[in-house]
């Protein structure tokens, strides 16, 4: 057992396994969009997740703010996945994992007091269905509710050279985080509140330490912004 931070006590994966990859610069960046969203959303909040993959992430957020998650993928194998980790760590009455096809998630409707998503927006390539993703989260929270995205930024020169030769992502020239979508948030919501995080450390993610130090260099000398993150850590309330 172990003291969460809403005052309950429950066991749960660390931050780090919830994120699952490039945990230098994603745990960083989640554990801020929950921090932030924590103090705007109540205790034993009816959250909704978009994507959960292994469900750790509900798993974490159950355990150590005491929400109880909702959460739909579009796959039968990360329920299986999901339900099976819930039920590792004594969670599945606070976890329910659903599935979905892509074009059932804008019938669902709330009112959910937060929604979470994770890597999720990145794989849009066009705007109006970009556009049609913030205006179905902004409608399925409640009023005051929160939106609480950590979203793959457009990144700058280096990265999009990266991405787009060297790994020839599909998803190089998709809608990634930048000035345009940070401006389309602040259409919908009555406050988006971003940090950023990650430039060159994303490339020295599998030394954490080395990361940690480019991390600290990029904040004094060289801030990542809308135009340049790595990750954009999102809370945006209605």
């Amino acid at each position: 057992m172990r003291l969460t931070m809403k005052g309950l006590e429950s066991t749960g994966p660390t931050l780090e396994e919830a994120v699952e990859w490039r945990t230098p610069i994603w745990a960083p960046a989640v554990a801020s969009a929950l921090e932030r969203a924590s103090v705007l959303v109540p205790d034993h909040a009816r959250v909704l997740e978009i994507g959960y993959n292994s469900g750790l992430m509900s798993c974490y957020m159950a355990a150590h703010y005491g929400w109880r998650i909702t959460g739909y993928d579009i796959r039968g194998s990360a329920r299986e996945r999901a339900s099976h980790n819930a039920k590792r760590f004594g969670l599945e009455r606070r976890c329910e994992f659903r599935t979905c096809s892509p074009q059932e998630t804008f019938a669902m409707t709330g009112p959910y007091d937060a929604v979470f998503i994770k890597s999720v927006l990145y794989h849009i390539a066009e705007r109006e269905v970009y556009r049609r993703w913030l205006d179905w989260l902004h409608g399925v929270v409640r009023k005051d509710g929160v939106v609480i995205a950590v979203e793959n930024g457009k990144g700058g020169a280096i990265d999009r050279f990266y991405r787009g030769i060297v790994k020839k992502s599909r998803w190089a020239d998709f809608l990634l985080f930048d000035a345009w979508t940070e401006k389309e948030l602040g259409l919908r919501f009555r406050s988006v509140d971003i940090e950023y995080f990650g430039r060159l450390s994303q490339f020295f993610t599998r030394i954490p330490a080395v990361c940690k130090g480019v991390q600290s260099l990029e904040k004094r000398l060289w801030a990542p912004g809308a135009g340049n993150c790595f990750v954009a850590s999102i809370v945006a309330q209605k």
